[in-house]
């Protein structure tokens, strides 16, 4: 979960998505910035852009910014590789029952 404007919003961290995008929904009364994007589901169906603004939120109180792209059809904030790359995140996935060898 993260946080707009003391909103609670679904946050996901998505780094097979070229760029970061927030649900319309979420945004309403932000002034949109004209975009140059085009976006694709997983399965190749175009996602409707209708602008990019620039945001500040927060996870677990921790400040953060992003520029996103605005979209209506989905319904919660996707962080992709712009996103993670430029904040420098590294993942790493390790499972607890694995035993070496």
């Amino acid at each position: 979960m993260a946080e707009i404007q003391g909103r609670p919003i679904h946050c996901l961290l998505d780094s097979e998505c070229d760029r970061s995008v927030i649900g319309w929904r979420c945004v309403r009364s932000a002034k949109l910035n004209p975009s140059t994007y085009e976006l694709f589901t997983a399965n190749k169906a175009p996602l409707r852009v209708i602008g990019d603004l620039d945001i500040a939120f927060t996870v677990d109180g921790h400040p953060m910014e992003a520029n996103i792209t605005v979209s209506p059809d989905i319904e919660e904030l996707l962080l992709g590789s712009d996103w993670l790359i430029g904040n420098l995140v590294s993942l790493e996935f390790r499972c607890r029952d694995h035993k070496d060898g």
